[in-house]
């Protein structure tokens, strides 16, 4: 049987979520305070900006929903990733990846 390391992917993969969950958070949460804003008709109001505002809700749904579509896949992916690999995966990975 082949030697086994540990797969140089997991940590990576780990490090990405580490890394880009509190971006996404944090985009989503701007968003959804600037929705806010724009809701309160402090900022704008009339015909065009209750436009404006059914876009805005559209496309801050669109980026909430993309964010965790993100999340959730690389979530999956960190679920579905081996340990342990043999040295030749590992290595495979090392060069495919860049790690």
């Amino acid at each position: 049987m082949a030697d086994m390391v540990p797969n140089p992917l997991l940590p990576a993969l780990k490090d990405a979520l580490r890394t880009i969950e509190p971006l996404i958070h944090d985009m989503q949460q701007a968003l959804a305070n600037r929705a806010k804003d724009f809701h309160s008709g402090r900022i704008w109001t009339g015909p065009v900006a209750k436009e404006f505002d059914g876009e805005l809700d559209r496309q801050t749904g669109r980026v909430i929903h993309a964010g965790e579509t993100i999340l959730n896949d690389l979530r999956l992916q960190i679920t579905r990733t081996a340990e342990m690999v043999t040295e030749q995966d590992a290595l495979r990975l090392i060069r495919r990846y860049d790690l």
